[in-house]
């Protein structure tokens, strides 16, 4: 059974010294978000001068910062700062610190530190008074270069991302009344940065924050490891200025246009476009259950999963093969997977899956959040702490995992529904060498789960697709001479929905003869296509 990694020892060692100086500034900042919170709500005042606001897309890229002149890249420190110039959509500006030697300084705007290229700014502009945001670079690929790896623009919206990896999925400090129909969505702001001061030696970088809207305030702490898993261990406090219909803890949004089990598709030269394709979650008793994203055709689809100590939840990119996606330039193969690992504050609660419909891949429209069982008091300070580790693929569980999900009609019978669920084992293809190590699955059977009576189980049995001397690899693991392809099994089932019955609750998982789970639950929400 899968379980998370203990804590790296960074990590560890972090919470056994009590990096004291970061102790004490963080309870400071806590104390100004709470008085921050017990007063009416003031907006940032719309300070850039409308030049800066009205350039386009082009006119924005166009201004580069200067990586050499980044904070702290001269004195060769394991770190180093960009800033964002404020422009085009990145109209929000930012208060930034340097923090060393228990002094946080204020770092104001310096245009020095931007190449403007081609743009020709009129005399008498004004400055920007701010930054719109900020990214983080280290050496995470190579001694030679410093590669970004952690990225804070916008709300309070912020990316990482592992070694070898392109940027993918977004997380956020905190959302409210996301996806709620005819509820307005509030965005607060992180509108304060404290960026403490690396030592020469540093593996972690430390960042506090202040989160302030219309309805909270609050105060963060990031410690970002980078790496071949970069780790984010994030404490908060935050206090409600009003009450709030939904609160969202750990939120992400990711982006799912379609994939191949996706009817129709869009009138596009590419197989599947999405930066995630699954939910995995690992409840308090260890079970793991996975839940396909799909397209949802001009609807919203909102799922909720009531949880008592959830050991992780993860957004993940399972299909990796190049071949899936046919993209060049975005390399969707690549994107990261990211996973939240509860410390303490999400004891009980509803984890919400909302998927919306989008025309292309420039929107995101999957959004993933915890919501607490019993909603913080306003006035009352409410403190939660967990960790994000961003990477590639979490590790094999020893189960069958699922890779594929498609669904259609039977021949000649459009009052059914087919399933069919790949499920693979292991994740990762192994070295050929010998026989692969496949198991015995002459007793396995997946076992369904409706939750309509009225929905008829017409017929479920199992395939295994394993065959010794191919090297094409199927459930999205690409094509390879030097790696056995995994165990393959595919459960297929048919269902016949009563008429007017217009969704369907259902799960499947592959049991051994003695009853024994061998694999994920897959578990899915089948919606009845629009004519």
């Amino acid at each position: 059974m899968f379980r998370p990694p203990r804590p790296s020892l960074i990590l560890l060692a972090l919470s056994l010294t009590g990096h004291a100086a970061g102790d004490e500034a963080f309870a400071q900042l806590r104390e100004r978000a709470r008085t921050l919170a017990g007063a009416a709500y003031q907006p940032a005042p719309a300070v850039l001068d409308d030049f800066w606001k009205n350039l386009n897309y082009d006119q924005h890229r166009d201004i580069r910062f200067k990586m050499d002149e980044g904070l702290w890249a001269k004195e060769k420190l394991p770190f180093s700062i960009d800033f964002f110039h404020p422009g085009w959509t990145a109209r929000q500006m930012v208060a930034i610190r340097e923090v060393a030697d228990g002094k946080a300084v204020p770092l104001a705007f310096d245009r020095g530190l931007f190449d403007y290229g081609k743009q020709r700014i009129p005399a008498g502009i004004p400055a920007p008074q701010g930054y719109a945001g900020w990214r983080a670079r280290c050496h995470l690929n190579s001694a030679d270069y410093m590669d970004e790896f952690l990225v804070f623009l916008g709300a309070s919206y912020f990316r990482a991302i592992p070694a070898q990896a392109p940027y993918g999925l977004s997380a956020r400090g905190l959302s409210i009344n996301s996806g709620l129909p005819g509820v307005p969505e509030e965005f607060p702001d992180f509108t304060e940065f404290h960026l403490h001061k690396p030592a020469k030696d540093a593996k972690t970088l430390e960042i506090h924050a202040i989160l302030n809207g219309p309805s909270v305030a609050g105060a963060y702490r990031f410690l970002v490891t980078p790496g071949p898993e970069t780790v984010m261990d994030i404490e908060a406090e935050i206090t409600l200025r009003q009450p709030v219909k939904q609160l969202g803890l750990a939120p992400f949004s990711s982006m799912y246009w379609f994939g191949e089990g996706t009817h129709p598709k869009p009138h596009d030269f590419r197989p599947a476009v999405h930066d995630s394709d699954g939910l995995l979650m690992e409840l308090g008793s260890g079970n793991l259950h996975f839940r396909p994203l799909e397209h949802t055709h001009n609807r919203f689809r909102h799922c909720v999963f009531t949880m008592e100590n959830p050991r992780s939840w993860a957004l993940v990119q399972r299909d990796r093969s190049f071949a899936s996606y046919q993209d060049l330039e975005a390399h969707y193969h690549d994107r990261p997977s990211v996973r939240v690992e509860p410390v303490s504050g999400f004891d009980h609660g509803k984890l919400h899956l909302i998927e919306m419909p989008t025309i292309d891949e420039t929107n995101d429209n999957v959004i993933l959040l915890w919501e607490p069982a019993t909603a913080p008091e306003t006035g009352k300070p409410f403190r939660f702490h967990y960790r994000l580790r961003w990477l590639r693929d979490p590790p094999p569980s020893g189960l069958f995992s699922v890779r594929a999900t498609r669904s259609g009609e039977p021949v000649q019978r459009p009052d059914q529904v087919l399933i069919a669920i790949d499920f693979a084992k292991p994740l990762q293809p192994e070295p050929k060498s010998g026989d692969p190590k496949w198991d015995d699955a002459s007793g396995f059977k997946p076992v369904v789960t409706l939750d309509n009576p009225a929905v008829k189980l017409i017929h479920a049995d199992l395939t295994d697709l394993s065959m010794a001397n191919v090297d094409d690899l199927p459930a999205g693991l690409g094509r390879s001479p030097n790696v056995h392809m995994p165990q393959v099994l595919r459960a297929f089932f048919v269902i016949e929905p009563p008429p007017g019955l217009d969704q369907i609750d259902m799960t499947c998982e592959l049991q051994d003869a003695a009853g024994k789970a061998v694999s994920e639950r897959w578990v899915y929400l089948w919606m009845r296509p629009k004519p």
